[in-house]
């Protein structure tokens, strides 16, 4: 960055610092001096060229490669306007494994966890593409108004109400979900009270956290006696009515062209990203950068010494490098 400071024109600012006199001044880099650098070719892709950087390349060392002038490290970060290159730039390998086992936990988290799926694309038989490539779903993706299983929840608390002299109980999970609907299964466990222990359907969604469900019969206690330590759980699965292996693992659509329903396997269309090739991926997209033209450098720097230097006219000015600002001090 040495180089950007050279343009950089300074400001003499009044002294705050103790013992300082009425007249002293320090003079500082005016950073507040910034202007639209040449327009026209920062909005031009024909002015750049393309860039990977590689491996643990920072832009100084891009910008000696590419320049044969570290210092111009500033062409790099301008080229791609960041704003902050702590987070823009690749981190090294070193860096990266120690951010990704801070954020999973442990290696077998980032290596083997599931963060997301991708589709590929599907097209019917009349080649019209009925499910895009690059969709992304979550672990607990929902296909065709099938709920996937989700692993065991944390029972908040649990009770029942009558509704018609029918007794209707109520579940209240730790964690929302919001994909829930009506119809879907809900697996009960583990509660000392056995009689909400079960499978049932969900009969009313109150919250994204609590579901209502048909009890069998009435408890003898409006709410349940939950064990201790607590270890109660609840689990969700599709709706009963529907095959829920097939349910689970499927993309359904009418086919116009064949005249019937065609069902593909998930296997077949679902690709998993695991927390490493997610993270990966974000990596390798920083690292596609766009460097502009050495042969257009000349017009960069004459357009910033343009920008940079003061001109004549106004009281703070000294030269075309300095300005001084007004010194209140001085007035009083």
């Amino acid at each position: 960055m040495t180089h950007y400071f050279r343009y950089v024109p300074n400001f003499d600012y009044v002294s705050r610092l103790p013992n300082s006199k009425i007249g002293d001044y320090i003079q500082i880099k005016n950073f507040f001096r910034r202007g639209n650098v040449v327009e026209d070719i920062f909005n031009n892709l024909v002015f750049f060229e393309k860039y990977n950087v590689e491996g643990d390349e920072r832009p100084d060392t891009v910008a000696k490669k590419y320049y044969g002038d570290s210092t111009l490290d500033w062409v790099v970060y301008l080229s791609n306007n960041y704003i902050n290159v702590q987070n823009e730039w690749p981190l090294t390998q070193r860096a990266f494994d120690e951010v990704m086992l801070q954020k999973y936990g442990s290696y077998e988290n980032l290596y083997s966890g599931i963060h997301h799926y991708e589709s590929s694309e599907i097209k019917d038989s009349r080649g019209r593409v009925v499910l895009n490539s690059g969709i992304k779903l979550n672990p607990n993706w929902k296909a065709n108004g099938n709920f996937g299983e989700i692993p065991n929840n944390p029972i908040s608390a649990l009770y029942y109400t009558l509704e018609d002299d029918n007794p209707i109980g109520v579940v209240v999970t730790n964690d929302e979900f919001p994909e829930i609907q009506p119809g879907d299964e809900i697996l009960i466990e583990n509660v000392d009270d056995v009689i909400y222990n079960g499978k049932y359907v969900v009969y009313n969604v109150l919250f994204s956290n609590i579901f209502s469900f048909k009890l069998n019969r009435t408890p003898t206690e409006e709410f349940a006696t939950l064990s201790t330590p607590r270890k109660e759980t609840v689990r969700f699965n599709s709706n009963p009515a529907v095959d829920i292996e097939k349910s689970l693992n499927y993309f359904e659509f009418y086919d116009e062209g064949l005249g019937y329903t065609v069902t593909i396997p998930s296997s077949e269309f679902l690709i998993p990203v695991t927390n490493y090739d997610y993270e990966v991926q974000i990596e390798d997209k920083k690292r596609e950068i766009f460097l502009l033209k050495p042969q257009y450098l000349n017009i960069l720097f004459d357009d910033l010494e343009g920008i940079m230097t003061y001109r004549s006219g106004s009281s703070q000015f000294i030269d075309r490098k300095l300005k001084r600002g007004d010194n209140i001090k001085l007035g009083t």
